[in-house]
């Protein structure tokens, strides 16, 4: 019933079109369990009787969550309430609501509507579609092998593995910040320069980086070569690689208007 909805629509930017269904207003929330102390803590603020280990709460699925955002509610199986009660942010212990703010951000909760749209739209990443371009939202039949090729340096990962996160209903699913990465000398201060950025920046000159990132030479100079810098001078040269792109772009077409 759900793919039958969703085939008739060709707008992958119309995430509201479920609301067809009767439950696509409802926000989208998920149980966990309350396996840490500073979850528990958050809900017997509101409810201390209920708040015990490994009891279910409810924590809602945001948009775009502000940074180190996460909010929980004592488990309800009436989902007229999940829009309007309270909610703790396990961090702060503030009591915040649903479309309110938190740290500057709009509280703003996925819609069940919205959530199946975007999985029935998710492209396939790993494949290509059977003409040899990137998958798209639409894109179907037999599909093709997606060709990857390294780029250096090489970033190793850890293999660790949050056992109480694989049953699904652990608050670290929610907060997992991905792998471990474990780079030669890091420090708390220290990242090595990503590899995309490496390869953007290889575009420009060492001189003109410089003047538009008013980095000094040598940190450009260890940021071209994979090493470690600051990551405030990282923001600054992302930001400089995307300029001198954009820059670069105005100047291709200024000339193709010309022509």
């Amino acid at each position: 019933m759900t793919a039958t909805h969703f085939r008739a629509r060709k707008n992958p930017g119309d995430a509201l079109v479920a609301q067809e269904l009767w439950f696509g207003t409802l926000p989208a929330v998920m149980r966990i369990r309350i396996t840490t102390p500073n979850v528990m803590t958050a809900l017997r603020r509101h409810d201390p009787g209920s708040a015990k280990p490994y009891n279910f709460a409810l924590s809602p699925i945001l948009i775009q969550p502000a940074p180190d955002c996460t909010l929980v509610a004592p488990f309800s199986k009436h989902p007229e309430e999940w829009l309007t009660r309270d909610y703790t942010e396990i961090h702060s212990g503030d009591t915040v609501h649903l479309l309110g703010e938190h740290n500057g951000k709009k509280l703003v909760p996925q819609t069940l509507s919205g959530v199946l749209w975007r999985h029935y739209l998710h492209p396939e990443d790993k494949s290509l579609s059977p003409d040899g371009s990137r998958c798209n939202a639409y894109s179907s039949g037999l599909l093709l092998r997606r060709p990857i090729q390294a780029m250096t340096p090489f970033r190793f990962i850890g293999k660790e593995i949050e056992r109480k996160a694989q049953e699904g209903e652990d608050i670290s699913v929610i907060e997992n910040a991905g792998p471990i990465q474990y780079q030669a000398g890091q420090t708390a201060k220290t990242r090595a320069a990503d590899a995309i950025l490496v390869r953007d920046l290889n575009q420009f000159s060492i001189k003109t980086i410089v003047r538009v990132s008013g980095a000094s030479r040598y940190a450009v100079r260890r940021a071209l070569r994979g090493e470690l810098v600051h990551p405030k001078t990282g923001m600054k040269l992302m930001e400089a690689a995307s300029q001198l792109k954009r820059e670069r772009e105005r100047g291709r077409a200024d000339v193709g208007g010309e022509g």
